[in-house]
């Protein structure tokens, strides 16, 4: 079996996978971060709004699958 690139994927299976981990990033904020008290210890970070850290963990995923799907020559 071989190892499959991101660039071999065609564009609706990125945006699914990019759709997946945006989707574990909200329920991790819902389910841990905001229950538990714990976002009082990350500066900046608002409660039932869009904030540094959502802003963030979007920029890091987009940049990540960006320069996964280059293709390496």
């Amino acid at each position: 079996m071989q190892t499959l690139r991101a660039s071999a994927l065609d564009n609706l299976t990125r945006v699914g996978a990019g759709a997946g981990y945006l989707f574990l990033w909200v329920f991790f904020e819902q389910q841990i971060l905001e229950p538990s008290g714990l976002y009082r210890f990350l500066p900046f970070y608002r409660v039932n709004g869009v904030c540094i850290w959502d802003v963030a963990a979007v920029s890091f995923i987009v940049g990540a699958f960006v320069l996964a799907a280059r293709k390496k020559t």
